[in-house]
C-alpha cells in the first residue's frame, strides 16, 4: 500500500488487511480510503499477498474504488520515474491519474473487439501526408527512435503537420499496439481530433465506443476519467493527450509521438517535476517501442539524445524546405536606420505598406511577444523611466483611460510628474498587444482588426477569413491556405537571458511562421527586431537543428545541462553541508569526481555526470528521508532542474 503522505520517510509500502467485504474487489492499482495515523486519507494499493512480515495487528483497507486505476506495469514504471526524479511514489502516481468518479467505474469495462481494419484504413489516408514532408513514419513504426526538424503542413489548416505526425500512429494502431501523441495545447488536441475523425476513425464515447481517445482536463471529472480507463484499458488505440499522457497506462504499447517537444508546457509543475519527454524516453526503453520528438526547433535536450546514440536526427531535404516554408525578412536596426524617423516607429513604414498590400491576397497576422496594454512608461520630456514612488516599480497602464500603476506593488499614479524635469508627459514604451491592436484599427482604415490573446480570448483556427489579426505568439490562430503576411513586432529573445534562451526564440518564431503561405504562394514573414546571429540564421534559413546541435556541443564543452545533469538541493546551511558530505563510491559528494558544487540562492546545484546521476539522486533521497524521520531539518531537492542565477 502507498499512502498519501508529504513527509519523504512514509514513502514505502504499507501493509492492510483486505475486510471480507472487499475480497474480489481490491485489486492492485485499486485505490483506496484506509486509516492512518489516526485518520482516514487515501493510499493506492501497489501489490497483493497471502501474508504480512508485519507482527502487530493489521488495520482493514475501509472502502475501495470499484475497478483499479493502475495495472501493476503502471505502478512499477511510478517507482522507476519516483526514484529518477528522486521523489515520492504517491506523488508519480497522483500525477498519473485523473481524480476518480464513481459512477464511471461502474460501466461495463469489458474489453470491445479490435478494429485493424479501420485504422489500416485511417493509416492509407494519413500515409501521403507523412511522405509529402518527408516525415520517417516507417521508421518509428518498426521501432525507431526519431528526432524530426519538421516543416509546415502542406495543407496548410494548421499551424503543425498534423496528419503526417499520425500516420504512424494509425499503423500501430492497425498492428494491435497502442499509441500515444502528446501534444501542447487544446488547440493542437483539437487539430489532431479532427484529422483522426477525416481518415474515418471515431473518438471513445461510453455509449459509443471508439477508435481513439482524447485526454484532456478541460473535457471534465467524468470524461476525463473515462477516456483514462478507456485507454489504460485498451478500449482505443490511439491515444491524443497534453502533458499527462506521457505517463497514460496502456497495454502494447508501441509508439509515443511529440509535438513541440521543446515547449516548456512539457515540464511538470509539480513534485516530483518530471518531464514529458524524459517519461516518453522511458517507457519506450521499457517497451521497446518507437518515438517520434518533432518540432520546428527541437530542443537541446532532444539532440543530447542524439549525440549519446539514444535517437537519430531526421530532417526534410533542403530543396524541399525551401518550396515549403515562407520566405523570411529580419528588419533589423540597420534597415530602420536606413529608412530614417519613420523606420523606429513600432510598424516601420515599409513593413507597413507591404503589410496592407498583402491584405488584397488573405489575412495578413500582426504578432507581439508582450501582452496587456502597456508594459511600460517614460516621460515625453526628457525620456526617464516612470517609476514607482514608493518601491522604484515600473509604471504601467491597463487601457487608454487608466490611470498610471506600479507593475510591483499595484500602487496607482494618478498626479505622476517626472523625478528628473517636473513633467507630467508620458510616453509608451514596451507597448503590449492590446495597446496595438488598438493602433491597428486606428490605422487600417475599413480593413477589419482582430484580436486574439489570453487576456481578451482567442481566437479559434479558422475563424478568420480577412483582415488583420492582431496577436501574442500562442494565440495566433491559423487561417485556411495561411496568412498572405506575418509581421512580428519586437521579434527578439525571452528576457533574462537565461540558459536555451535563444533556442525558445528560435521556437516562437518558427512556430509564427509555419503559419503563413509558403514563399511560392507570395507568404513572406517580417521581422522586425534586432535578432542575434544564431536565431536569425535558423528562422532565415528553417534550420533550428543545426543551432540545438551546435548548442549542445557548447554545452558539453562547458559540462552543462543536458551534458551533465543539475540537481538542485536547498534547505538551511547545515542542511545543506550534512547532504553533501554523504559518500557516493567512497568519496564525499561535495569532492566527488563526477560532480561540481555551485553556491545558489537558498542552497546549491550540482552538475553530476549523467553516469553517477542516479547514484547521487539515491544517496540524497536517503538523506531526505533521514533527515525528514529525525526531524532535523528539510532538504528539498529537484533533479533536472533549471539553471537558475548563483547567489
Amino acid at each position: 500500500m502507498c499512502v498519501d503522505s508529504e513527509l519523504p520517510h512514509l514513502d514505502r509500502p504499507f501493509d492492510y488487511e483486505v475486510p471480507e467485504k472487499l475480497v474480489g474487489v481490491v485489486e492492485a492499482g485499486s485505490r483506496v480510503r484506509v486509516r492512518f495515523s489516526g485518520r482516514l486519507i487515501d493510499g493506492v494499493v501497489t501489490g497483493l499477498a497471502d501474508g504480512s512480515d508485519f507482527e502487530g495487528r493489521l488495520l482493514e483497507i475501509k472502502s475501495s474504488s470499484a475497478v483499479p486505476s493502475y495495472t501493476p506495469d503502471a505502478i512499477a514504471f511510478a517507482d522507476a520515474v519516483a526514484r529518477r526524479y528522486g521523489g515520492s511514489l504517491w506523488d508519480v502516481l497522483r500525477l498519473m491519474a485523473p481524480p476518480r468518479v464513481a459512477g464511471v467505474e461502474k460501466r461495463d469495462w469489458a474489453l470491445a473487439a479490435h478494429d485493424g481494419q479501420a485504422f489500416h484504413e485511417a493509416h492509407e489516408n494519413l500515409a501521403p501526408h507523412a511522405d509529402q514532408v518527408s516525415l520517417p513514419a516507417d521508421a518509428v513504426v518498426r521501432g525507431a527512435r526519431i528526432v524530426w526538424e519538421a516543416v509546415p503542413d502542406p495543407a496548410r489548416r494548421h499551424g503543425l503537420p498534423v496528419e503526417a505526425l499520425l500516420a504512424p500512429a494509425a499503423a500501430v494502431a492497425a498492428k494491435g499496439l497502442t499509441a500515444i501523441v502528446i501534444l501542447p495545447d487544446a488547440r493542437a488536441l483539437t487539430a489532431a481530433a479532427e484529422a483522426l475523425t477525416r481518415a474515418g476513425l471515431s473518438r471513445w464515447s461510453a455509449r459509443s465506443g471508439g477508435h481513439f481517445t482524447v485526454l484532456h482536463a478541460d473535457d471534465g471529472p467524468a470524461v476525463r476519467f473515462g477516456s483514462y480507463l478507456a485507454a489504460m484499458r485498451g478500449h482505443a488505440r490511439i491515444v491524443l493527450g497534453t502533458r499527462p499522457a506521457a505517463m497514460q497506462p496502456v497495454p502494447n504499447l508501441g509508439l509515443v509521438v511529440m509535438w513541440d517537444e521543446a515547449s516548456s508546457v512539457y515540464e511538470d509543475p509539480h513534485a516530483p517535476y518530471p518531464h514529458a519527454r524524459t517519461l516518453a524516453a522511458m517507457r519506450a526503453d521499457e517497451a521497446g517501442a518507437g518515438v517520434l520528438l518533432a518540432g520546428y526547433a527541437p530542443s537541446v535536450e532532444a539532440m543530447s539524445l542524439v549525440a549519446h546514440g539514444w535517437a537519430e536526427r531526421a530532417g526534410v531535404p533542403r530543396g524541399d524546405v525551401r518550396t515549403g516554408t515562407p520566405l523570411v525578412t529580419v528588419v533589423d536596426d540597420a534597415r530602420r536606420e536606413a529608412e530614417g524617423a519613420s523606420g523606429w516607429h513600432w510598424m516601420p513604414a515599409s513593413v507597413w505598406r507591404r503589410a496592407r498590400a498583402a491584405l488584397e491576397d488573405g489575412p495578413v497576422g500582426i504578432v507581439t511577444p508582450r501582452a496587456g496594454y502597456v508594459r511600460a512608461t517614460a516621460c515625453a520630456r526628457c525620456g526617464e523611466w516612470a517609476s514607482c514612488i514608493a518601491c522604484g516599480g515600473p509604471l504601467r497602464r491597463d487601457s487608454a483611460t487608466s490611470p498610471l500603476h506600479c507593475a510591483e506593488c499595484g500602487a496607482d499614479h494618478r498626479d505622476w510628474h517626472c523625478a528628473e524635469c517636473n513633467s507630467p508627459a508620458t510616453k509608451q514604451l514596451r507597448q503590449g498587444v492590446e495597446r496595438i491592436a488598438e493602433q491597428v484599427r486606428a490605422m487600417a482604415g475599413e480593413a477589419p482588426v482582430a484580436l486574439s490573446a489570453g487576456a481578451v480570448g482567442t481566437l479559434a483556427d479558422g475563424e478568420v477569413t480577412a483582415g488583420f489579426v492582431v496577436a501574442t505568439p500562442g494565440a495566433l490562430p491559423a487561417v485556411a491556405g495561411g496568412y498572405a503576411r506575418i509581421v512580428i513586432v519586437g521579434a527578439d529573445v525571452p528576457a533574462g537571458g537565461a540558459l536555451g534562451a535563444e533556442l525558445q526564440a528560435m521556437r516562437w518564431w518558427l512556430g509564427i511562421a509555419a503559419l503563413a503561405r509558403p514563399r511560392g504562394d507570395g507568404g513572406e514573414v517580417l521581422a522586425v527586431g534586432e535578432l542575434p546571429p544564431a536565431v536569425r540564421e535558423a528562422l532565415v534559413g528553417w534550420n533550428a537543428a543545426e543551432a540545438a546541435w551546435d548548442a549542445y556541443a557548447e554545452r558539453a564543452d562547458l559540462a552543462l545541462p543536458p551534458y551533465r545533469r543539475a540537481i538542485r538541493l536547498w534547505g538551511e546551511r547545515p542542511v545543506i553541508t550534512l547532504a553533501l558530505s554523504e559518500t557516493l563510491e567512497g568519496e564525499r559528494l561535495e569532492r566527488h569526481r563526477d560532480i561540481a558544487v555551485v553556491d545558489a540562492a537558498g542552497g546549491a546545484i550540482l552538475l553530476v555526470t549523467r553516469r553517477a546521476a542516479q547514484g547521487v539522486v539515491d544517496v540524497l533521497r536517503r538523506r531526505q528521508q533521514e533527515f525528514s524521520k529525525a526531524g532535523d531539518g528539510e532538504l528539498r531537492m529537484r533533479v533536472d532542474a533549471p539553471l537558475d542565477p548563483v547567489s
